[in-house]
């Protein structure tokens, strides 16, 4: 039995919490199980009750930013990281906070890469995270754990309840969100010694593909995930499209025509 203190856990000391088994060991397959078959019904759930979605939301927007300011300040007084360290430089830690100040003061504008970006960064940190190379998951890893499980929730329940409707003519702003990140984090490596947030200074994957330089990974993981990000919503366009009727056609053209005359 590892001998360890309840600081220890709490700051995440890896000298003494040992050494995990690694990606793909069974807890890290049952967490990313629980995770899809938590928003496959948490999406069939918020369509049907969308009062509550965004009720859920609006909490969950509290917890994220309660636990993040927690664990900045738990890392910032033990020691472990400077107040810089401490800044949210990585995609999670900063959608931490862009999410909640969106959703809570009611800003949609710009707001479909925000939801691009919290949802992938969620799902591809629980595909490819290192919660395993300890052997005892610490407060730090269970608190992460709880952010990426809500990161994509919380995009669901926008989407599932009608809060926010995203249109496939507006996903380029998604790229453009992405390079403001990415442009973020640069800063982020230039302040911080040794840093290398989003990975942009050695591969954080644990895959390359065909041997290339893993920035060409980066460039194919973004590109998947782009298309399955906006092939539901060019399907569902393309049947709504069908479904629409002579008179509905007609209707909007009277609407149209009122207003231009109004």
């Amino acid at each position: 039995m590892l001998n360890f203190t309840f600081y220890d856990w709490l700051i995440e000391n890896e000298q003494v919490l040992g050494t995990g088994p690694g990606l793909w060991c069974p807890l890290h397959i049952i967490l990313i199980v629980a995770l899809f078959a938590w928003l496959v019904c948490a999406f069939f759930l918020f369509r049907k009750y969308k009062k509550f979605a965004l009720k859920f939301t609006f909490w969950l927007c509290f917890v994220m930013l309660f636990f993040r300011i927690f664990r900045m300040t738990l890392l910032l007084v033990s020691g472990k990281q400077s107040f810089v360290e401490v800044l949210p430089w990585h995609l999670c830690h900063l959608m931490a906070f862009v999410f909640p100040i969106f959703y809570l003061f009611k800003i949609k504008k710009f707001f479909l890469p925000v939801l691009v970006v919290t949802f992938f960064g969620g799902i591809l940190t629980f595909l490819f995270g290192d919660y395993y190379y300890l052997s005892t998951l610490s407060f730090l890893h269970y608190e992460s754990l709880l952010l990426h499980f809500v990161m994509p929730t919380v995009v669901i329940a926008c989407v599932a309840s009608g809060y926010f409707k995203v249109r496939v003519k507006d996903f380029w702003q998604a790229y453009i969100g992405i390079a403001l990140i990415a442009l973020w984090s640069s800063l982020g490596n230039a302040l911080v010694e040794g840093a290398n947030f989003l990975y942009l200074k050695e591969n954080g994957l644990p895959f390359t593909l065909f041997g290339w330089h893993f920035y060409f990974t980066y460039f194919v993981l973004i590109l998947v995930c782009s298309v399955v990000a906006i092939t539901p919503f060019v399907i569902y366009e393309h049947i709504k499209k069908k479904k629409r009727t002579s008179f509905d056609i007609i209707m909007e053209t009277i609407r149209d025509e009122n207003f231009k005359t109004s």
